[in-house]
């Protein structure tokens, strides 16, 4: 007995409490329970100890179907959002603030912020179409194997719902179309202003 509390008191010591893994560690067990968040997270030393960044993508993709065994799939996209929604910086939101500002609409604030691999474009007045030509998330970009779900680019709804609700001060719905990551050109996104 002994051994095996002290075998759950290494993986415990083992999870990350900050950065973006620490974020989703953080996320999975504040919306499911510590085992869910043990269980999503076993073999995290083999994600620490890679140097090689495919190796990383290679753990989280794991990770990310080890969730989905586990949960819903409702509770798993609201756990990748929250991550988004928490990846998205002040300083990124600051900037989008000040160029909405300086724009007379959105239309020019989407010119303006549209930089380049990523584009956004106003559609019927309260449609934006985001489109990436390449995946921008560190984690996960230099995957070698795609994606079976789009579960993990929640991530980028998340995200881009955090972005855009700032800047426009309203409410935003974000869709995630098509990603990369699970075998698309591009990643493309609707939001709904």
């Amino acid at each position: 007995m002994k051994s095996k509390n002290k075998s759950n008191e290494n993986q415990k010591s083992k999870i990350p409490k900050t950065g973006r893994i620490g974020r989703l560690a953080r996320n999975i067990e504040q919306e499911t329970n510590r085992a869910v968040l043990l269980k999503v997270m076993q073999d995290f030393d083999q994600f620490q100890s890679a140097s090689d960044k495919a190796m990383k993508a290679e753990w989280l993709k794991g990770a990310i179907e080890r969730l989905e065994k586990l949960v819903d799939k409702e509770t798993a996209v609201k756990i990748m959002e929250s991550c988004g929604l928490e990846c998205c910086s002040s300083a990124v939101i600051k900037r989008a603030k000040q160029l909405m500002s300086k724009s007379s609409s959105i239309a020019e604030f989407l010119n303006k912020f549209s930089a380049g691999g990523y584009r956004f474009i106003l559609k019927d007045n309260n449609i934006i179409i985001g489109t990436y030509n390449k995946c921008y998330c560190g984690q996960v970009k230099h995957t070698k194997e795609t994606f079976i779900t789009n579960t993990y680019c929640q991530c980028g709804v998340g995200y881009l719902r955090q972005l855009f609700q700032s800047a426009l001060e309203k409410p935003v719905k974000v869709e995630l179309i098509q990603s990369i990551i699970t075998g698309a050109e591009r990643c493309e996104f609707i939001i709904n202003i």
